[in-house]
């Protein structure tokens, strides 16, 4: 019971660390996506159709979600970057779909 106490403590005191790992993660995870992208792209593989459906949908969410973040300079900087990265990663995965069939 200690530790659960200690470690919402340990939380609350360090919201600022936990939010910044938190982006770093996010924005580390859409450069891997991109790579990724880039790299069937640079190997003409055909990607599959759940991979395509996941950079759409991904992509609208960001959009649709957008206008109710845009209020903290922070979120809009990070709702560009999303946008941008998952944007560009769905056409390389749409041209990939298209192309090397």
């Amino acid at each position: 019971m200690q530790l659960g106490y200690w470690i919402g403590e340990q939380l609350r005191k360090r919201k600022e660390l936990l939010y910044n790992l938190g982006a770093i993660s996010s924005y580390a995870s859409m450069l891997t996506f991109f790579w990724h992208g880039v790299g069937m792209l640079l190997a003409k593989e055909h990607p599959k159709h759940t991979l395509v459906v996941y950079a759409g949908l991904t992509f609208f969410t960001i959009v649709v979600m957008a206008p109710y973040k845009w209020d903290k300079k922070w979120m809009r900087i990070k709702t560009s970057i999303g946008m941008f990265v998952f944007g560009v990663s769905l056409a390389i995965y749409l041209f990939c779909w298209i192309v090397y069939r």
